[in-house]
């Protein structure tokens, strides 16, 4: 993968232990006793407050709410998932959560701020888990690979789902979709040879394919900068390092692009990355070495590296903002039980 000049401003490459500036990250806290399965998906809700789901021993979709200070009690939502749940906020004050039900149809709940919708299930023949994200306030859209190899997705209009279409393509991973906060959402999905591609969806319809590049390890992410259209994707490459690309908004070209840079670190999944300021992003990630949870901020201007935070957890943590200027990811422990930290 090529290092782009945006990622070159990295100020440092490796996982780095220095909290001098990082103090304001508080202490991990547990969720509670309840264990889950995978990867978690977290959510802003409102200020100070996030929503996460994560995938029970009982194949159901488990949400909890996080006040800015305390966790509630996890609780199953109806029906049976298969896959990692994707939460995202619907930009009008309300949360979705959706995964893929052992049928392969995809299951969905609204969360309102105080009780969940029943799960609807949406009639669909999806091969990984989902990919939600905003596309309009109050509207969603959620983007899975295929029976046939290509995308299918669903747009929620706030009030229903329409039905799951087909984009053509060669997906060989699940998508990483993100809203562009620019009445938009950027997907980006792994073709044949670990080849990055990336669409956007806007006024109704999906653009075209733009191929970034690289080799990939695993699934991608994408974040909004919540800054003029720009999102950032992520990705694990076979090196076992985290690299990122940067759509810069504008017009969908090329041209547009950075090519994937490197953000360094030795790592067994990918990263979490979500916005705590316009222009800003913070990402964190599990090292191979320890199991501790390290974050990365760019604000705005270039990097500042990886530090080590604390914690220990597998897979692949989940940050969400909490409209405060802070986040709070969240990291399954090898006990298979979440815990949580709130920073910078």
């Amino acid at each position: 993968m090529k290092k782009t000049a945006f990622y070159l401003l990295i100020l440092c490459a490796c996982l780095a232990s220095t909290q001098s500036a990082w103090a304001s990250w508080g202490s991990f806290v547990a969720t509670g006793s309840t264990t889950g399965i995978g990867n978690p998906s977290c959510a802003f809700l409102s200020s100070d407050q996030a929503v996460c789901a994560v995938r029970s021993g009982k194949s159901a979709m488990m949400v909890n709410q996080f006040n800015g200070s305390a966790w509630g009690t996890w609780k199953s939502l109806a029906g049976a998932v298969e896959t990692n749940p994707s939460c995202t906020s619907d930009g009008a004050g309300k949360v979705i959560c959706a995964a893929t039900a052992t049928n392969g149809n995809l299951l969905a709940s609204t969360f309102n701020g105080t009780t969940w919708s029943t799960p609807v299930k949406v009639k669909a023949t999806l091969y990984s888990a989902p990919s939600c994200a905003e596309y309009k306030s109050g509207q969603v859209l959620c983007v899975a690979r295929g029976a046939t190899g290509g995308l299918s997705w669903s747009l929620f209009d706030g009030s229903a789902w329409s039905a799951f279409a087909t984009l053509a393509t060669t997906a060989n991973s699940a998508p990483g979709c993100s809203t562009d906060n620019n009445n938009g959402v950027i997907c980006a999905v792994y073709t044949t040879g670990g080849v990055t591609i990336v669409n956007r969806f806007a006024a109704g319809a999906w653009a075209s394919f733009i191929t970034i590049g690289g080799i990939a390890a695993g699934d991608p992410i994408c974040s909004s900068l919540n800054s003029g259209g720009k999102v950032a994707c992520f990705a694990e490459a076979y090196t076992s390092g985290i690299y990122g690309t940067l759509f810069n908004g504008g017009s969908w070209s090329s041209s547009n692009w950075a090519p994937y840079g490197a953000l360094g670190g030795t790592v067994a999944t990918n990263a979490s990355c979500t916005t705590q300021s316009a222009g800003n992003l913070i990402c964190g990630v599990l090292s191979v070495n320890d199991s501790a949870f390290y974050a990365n901020i760019y604000n705005g201007s270039g990097w500042l590296g990886w530090n080590k935070i604390g914690g220990s957890g597998i897979g692949i943590p989940s940050c969400a903002a909490l409209g405060t200027g802070q986040v709070v990811c969240t990291v399954m422990g090898a006990n298979n039980k979440l815990s949580s930290v709130v920073g910078p």
